[in-house]
């Protein structure tokens, strides 16, 4: 009688044991396929890459600083590096070609004039006024939360 419910229980339990890895296979198939999962993965690899991002300053004015020295030695690749990594791309272009058209000691000067209007925690802003006091340039510099380097957010 053991011989036969053995001969029974064994199939059946290996069926059930199949049965639920293919379930399972099929679930985490589905998991790793979702939104939801695409979604936490993309959060994790752009968290690393802004802990990673260790340009800057440890104030805002010492990014400032050293965005304008990159820029008199020439080097805008470095000193695209300064802004956050959504936008270093941008101003890696945009910088080149300013430099190719000779603006570049242009915009130095104007950063150079820049004075601090508005200081948050985590933001500071810097206005360039003109003649008829009117914002001419504006700077943003933020802190990145991850690495606690200041970026420019925006110019």
């Amino acid at each position: 009688m053991f011989k036969s419910l053995l001969r029974f229980l064994v199939p059946v339990l290996g069926i059930i044991l199949i049965g639920g890895g293919v379930w399972y296979g099929i679930q985490y198939w589905r998991y790793i396929n979702s939104e939801e999962y695409q979604a936490i993965k993309y959060t994790k690899e752009i968290t690393k890459k802004y802990a990673e991002d260790t340009f800057g300053g440890d104030t805002p004015e010492e990014t400032l600083r050293l965005f304008i020295d990159a820029l008199k030695k020439g080097d805008t690749d470095l000193a695209a590096r300064y802004f956050i990594l959504d936008k270093q791309e941008e101003w890696k272009e945009d910088l080149a070609k300013i430099k190719e058209k000779g603006l570049l000691k242009d915009m130095i000067r104007d950063l150079e004039r820049l004075e601090k209007s508005k200081e948050e925690p985590e933001e500071v802003f810097y206005v360039t006024t003109n003649e008829a006091n009117v914002v001419s340039v504006q700077l943003i510099v933020g802190k990145n939360p991850y690495s606690k380097k200041w970026k420019i957010y925006e110019l």
